[in-house]
């Protein structure tokens, strides 16, 4: 059965304000305490900006974010780059993220899952996805990847964050979850069971090079810095 990421990120948009109506945003809701990393939404965007974008987004750079959610992180990349392409399946997410960035320096793409039709070859400098592959089977993971190089120039990094289930918060997650995602039957909003050695294997595959792992800051998941292969 196909794993409707679209339908399920459109209806948890549907029911956000009723369930947390104590937040602004979409997405603001997750602030990392169950992954181990932070125990405050300040807290959670201090340790992405200062950990994950300062150190790779430049001013004159054109970002990619893959899966933009509320717009959280988007709102964090804005601060930094010159242009940002926000891209996700929902298209209520999209609308989400406007409604919070307006439409200066951001362009906003409809993803269908399956490609990233609608972004331009060699116009992205920095592909930026996180809090998004932790929601994505390995398959998907993997499809996205052969696709991401034909869309990168000049220095061409990525930064991509997945869920680990082999570190001890990953796996208490998975134990959590299992029951509920049985004979193919599995919500778009589950997470994916995913580990740093499959993505570690992806990427080698792919030809990626690998310039950190960080499987610390976020100690459920693991963040790999890495820049895509040249293609021609």
């Amino acid at each position: 059965m196909k794993i409707d990421y679209e339908g399920a990120w459109d209806e948890y948009i549907r029911n956000w304000q009723s369930q947390h109506p104590d937040q602004i945003h979409p997405g603001d809701e997750w602030i990392g305490a169950a992954a181990g990393a932070a125990q405050s939404l300040a807290d959670y965007e201090a340790l992405i900006e200062q950990k994950f974008i300062a150190p790779y987004i430049a001013p004159q750079q054109t970002v990619l974010e893959i899966g933009i959610g509320g717009g959280k992180t988007a709102a964090l990349l804005l601060k930094y780059c010159n242009d940002l392409i926000c891209a996700d399946i929902s298209q209520s997410m999209l609308e989400a993220t406007q409604a919070r960035l307006g439409q200066e320096r951001v362009r906003y793409v409809k993803l269908d899952g399956l490609t990233l039709e609608g972004i331009a070859p060699g116009i992205v400098d920095v592909c930026f996805c996180y809090d998004t592959m932790v929601h994505i089977e390995p398959r998907d993971i993997f499809n996205y990847l052969t696709q991401i190089p034909r869309l990168l120039r000049g220095d061409r990094l990525c930064l991509f964050h997945h869920t680990n289930v082999l570190s001890d918060l990953g796996w208490q997650k998975f134990l959590q979850d299992w029951d509920k995602n049985l004979l193919g039957n599995r919500h778009g909003t589950a997470f994916s069971v995913m580990t740093d050695r499959i993505m570690e294997k992806f990427l080698s595959h792919l030809n990626y090079e690998v310039l950190a792992k960080d499987i610390q800051s976020v100690p459920r998941d693991c963040i790999w810095i890495c820049r895509a292969p040249q293609v021609d």
